[in-house]
């Protein structure tokens, strides 16, 4: 697999800790930009062109100001799941939150704290 560029949008920094801890454990090579906040990472994504966006968006749901589903949302309004492709990462196991992930076209939905079988699934996802 090519290198990977992951956007990892997380608020928690103990959390953002850990999922980088996971992901450098990937057996292949992965370039991690990270954005404390959805709207560091709206901007991040809106400036970015069509040649620089990340390979994967992987966010959490419960951030202050702009939440995982708002962000999501307007990730979508600018580009289609296949163009960015993305990841829920969230201690939420609430059937709702899911359903409402999958309605905005997300690739897996991963719980906390992060494991790296099923990032790797998910990741295989991505082709």
């Amino acid at each position: 697999m090519n290198e990977l560029t992951i956007l990892l949008v997380e608020d928690n920094e103990d959390d953002r800790f850990l999922t980088m801890r996971v992901l450098k454990k990937l057996p292949f090579p992965v370039r991690v930009v990270s954005a404390g906040n959805g709207d560091e990472a709206l901007k991040m994504i809106a400036g970015a062109g069509a040649g620089s966006l990340p390979s994967v968006v992987m966010l959490d749901l419960q951030m202050p100001r702009v939440g995982g589903l708002t962000l999501l949302s307007r990730i979508r309004e600018l580009f289609s799941q296949e163009q960015l492709p993305a990841l829920i990462l969230s201690s939420s196991d609430n059937p709702g939150d899911i359903a409402a992930c999958r309605e905005l076209g997300i690739t897996a939905y991963l719980q906390k704290p992060l494991e790296l079988q099923p990032l790797q699934e998910a990741l295989a996802l991505l082709g």
